[in-house]
């Protein structure tokens, strides 16, 4: 069984193929927890909506479109859980070649395309890698999070902490 973005060649007509997907994480083969770089992205709190245009000319295909979906996250500086939206351009291009394995008739320009294998363009590993780069590393809950209190943990969004903090000494000139 193929997944809903395995495209068949066949069924792609020259030129612009418009085509929306709303899927489930799970259709897509993602889990809890998925991106591995991100500790503080929890899951998809909705669907994967995957906007596509499919331009076939020839033996190259232009995709262009976005990947939209919501996930929750932790802020990484308060540790407040909150939900974000995300939508992430995809712009790739793949060339078919009657024999992929022959390297002299791939010129500089076409090694950086995508190559085209068998009868079916598989989109998944692009629609991923977005999702992996769309999700920042260190999310914030809100462009003026304060954090937490180095000292005693407090939440300094809710106000300021009651503890002592040790105080700079002034440097001597």
């Amino acid at each position: 069984m193929r997944g809903p973005l395995v495209i068949p060649l066949g069924s792609l007509k020259q030129g612009e193929n418009k085509m929306v997907f709303e899927l489930r994480p799970l259709d897509l083969d993602f889990r809890p927890r998925e991106v591995a770089e991100n500790p503080s992205f929890e899951f998809f709190t909705g669907p994967v909506k995957v906007d596509l245009s499919i331009v076939r000319s020839g033996q190259r295909l232009l995709v262009t479109g976005s990947v939209a979906f919501r996930a929750k996250l932790q802020c990484a500086l308060c540790a407040r859980e909150f939900e974000r939206s995300f939508e992430e351009p995809l712009n790739a291009e793949f060339v078919s070649y009657e024999d992929p394995d022959d390297k002299e008739a791939l010129d500089g320009e076409d090694m950086d395309r995508g190559q085209l294998r068998g009868n079916w363009l598989d989109l998944l590993p692009m629609v991923r890698d977005a999702v992996h780069l769309s999700v920042p590393m260190a999310p914030e809950c809100r462009p003026n999070c304060k954090g937490l209190c180095k000292s005693c943990g407090a939440d300094l969004n809710e106000g300021p902490c009651e503890c002592v903090r040790p105080r700079r000494r002034a440097r001597a000139d």
